[in-house]
C-alpha cells in the first residue's frame, strides 16, 4: 500500500514514500496520516485514464505536480540519420566503463521534484547522477555515452533491454553539449536498433514540448497518460484546504 522508494531516500537523505495502491486514500484519516508522516515525501501515481479519486487525494494532501506521457517506438522503423548525427561517436559502458558526475550534466527544466521544499538545480542533478549511475551498473551493454569526434562529451543514453523490447530509460545532455537533444536522441535510438532492439518504451513530462517533438518526429506511439501527485511533511493541511494544485510544466525528461 505505502512502502519505501529506496532511491529517492538515498537521494533526500531522509525516509520518502511511494503508494503501491490506491486503498491508502480510503484507511481511516489517523491511520493514514500516521502511515505518510513516517516520510518527509510521498509519491503517489495513477493512469489518468481510469477513475482517479480526486476528492480522496486532496482530502489526503496529495496534490499533483505531473503528468507522464507514455510512448511506443519502433526502432527497426526510424527516419535515417542528419549526418551531423551520424557523427556522433557513441561508447557502451560495458566496452568503455564511465560514470556520470552531477556538476556535468546540463541542467533539468522539466522535473517534478522541483517543487520539493528545499531542492535546487544542483540538488536535482545529483538524483540524476545517482540513478543513472544505478544504471550503468545494472545494465552497462545498454548504457551509452555519445561524443563528438573530438571526443567532446555531448550526453549519455541510459537504457535496460528485456530480448527485443528496450525501457528508454534516462536521456542527459553534457552541460558543455554543442548539439541538440534531438540527435542525440536519434543517434542513440539507431545504436540500439543496430544492436538487435526492436521496440522502445519510456514515458516524459507532458509540459516538456521538446521531447514531445522528438519523439513524434521519430515516429513515436502515444498511449495512456499518467498522473503523479505529491504528499509533503507539513504541507498536507495546506493542500488539502486548497484546490489541486498543477505543476504541468515540471517532470523528469526521457
Amino acid at each position: 500500500m505505502l512502502r519505501e522508494h529506496e532511491l529517492n531516500t538515498s537521494w533526500w537523505g531522509e525516509p520518502v514514500g511511494i503508494v503501491d495502491q490506491l486503498e491508502l486514500l480510503d484507511a481511516p484519516e489517523s491511520e493514514r496520516e500516521r502511515r505518510l508522516r513516517a516520510f518527509a515525501w510521498v509519491e503517489l501515481k495513477a493512469p489518468l485514464s481510469s477513475a482517479v479519486p480526486l476528492a480522496a487525494l486532496q482530502r489526503a494532501g496529495f496534490f499533483q505536480v505531473d503528468t507522464q506521457l507514455h510512448f511506443r517506438i519502433g526502432l527497426d522503423r526510424l527516419p535515417s540519420p542528419s549526418e551531423s548525427a551520424a557523427e556522433l561517436v557513441v561508447d557502451a559502458a560495458d566496452r568503455t566503463p564511465f560514470r556520470l558526475e552531477a556538476a556535468g550534466l546540463a541542467p533539468f527544466q522539466h522535473e517534478r521534484f522541483s517543487c520539493l521544499p528545499g531542492c535546487t538545480a544542483a540538488r536535482l542533478s545529483e538524483r540524476y547522477a545517482l540513478w543513472g549511475n544505478r544504471l550503468l551498473a545494472a545494465h552497462p551493454a545498454d548504457c551509452l555515452r555519445l561524443s563528438s569526434r573530438s571526443g567532446q562529451v555531448q550526453g549519455w543514453f541510459l537504457a535496460a533491454r528485456r530480448e527485443t523490447r528496450i525501457e528508454l530509460t534516462l536521456a542527459m545532455l553534457s552541460r558543455e553539449a554543442t548539439v541538440s537533444g534531438q540527435l542525440l536522441y536519434h543517434r542513440a535510438l539507431l545504436t540500439y536498433a543496430e544492436r538487435g532492439a526492436r521496440v522502445g518504451a519510456a514515458s516524459f513530462q507532458a509540459g516538456n514540448t521538446a521531447v514531445h517533438n522528438i519523439y513524434a518526429h521519430l515516429g513515436a506511439r502515444f498511449v495512456q497518460p499518467t498522473g503523479c501527485w505529491f504528499w509533503i511533511r507539513g504541507e498536507s493541511s495546506v493542500a488539502s484546504s486548497t484546490p489541486t494544485r498543477s505543476f504541468d510544466d515540471r517532470g523528469s525528461p526521457r
